[in-house]
C-alpha cells in the first residue's frame, strides 16, 4: 500500500505556495523531551549539573508504567522544565542543556 499526501490548490495559491521558504525543523539537540504524555515522578537533575550520556534525568509515569528518561549525550543542565508531580505532554521539554 502506498500513501500520498496531496495538496489541491487554485493556480494562484499554487504559485504563491511555491514561493514559501521550506520550513526548518526545530533544533531539539540540546533538549530532552517527554516521549509521551504522563506524570513526572522524579526529576533527578538541577541547573548547572553535568550529565553524561545514558544517565537517568527523570522518571515519567504513563499508563501505570514508570519510564526512565536518560540523557542522549553529555551536557550541562541549563534549565529544568518540569518538577516531580507535574503532568507533561508528549514532546514537552523536560531538560535543556547549555
Amino acid at each position: 500500500a502506498t500513501t500520498l499526501n496531496v495538496l489541491v490548490l487554485t493556480p494562484r495559491s499554487a504559485e504563491l505556495h511555491e514561493k514559501l521558504p521550506p520550513k526548518k525543523a526545530a533544533d531539539t539537540s540540546k533538549m530532552i523531551l517527554s516521549p509521551m504524555p504522563g506524570l513526572v515522578v522524579t526529576l533527578d537533575v538541577i541547573p548547572g549539573q553535568l550529565v553524561r550520556a545514558g544517565e537517568a534525568v527523570c522518571v515519567v509515569e504513563a499508563m501505570k508504567m514508570q519510564n526512565i528518561i536518560r540523557a542522549e549525550r553529555d551536557g550541562t543542565v541549563k534549565t529544568v522544565g518540569a518538577k516531580a508531580g507535574d503532568s507533561v505532554a508528549a514532546d514537552e521539554v523536560l531538560v535543556e542543556f547549555a
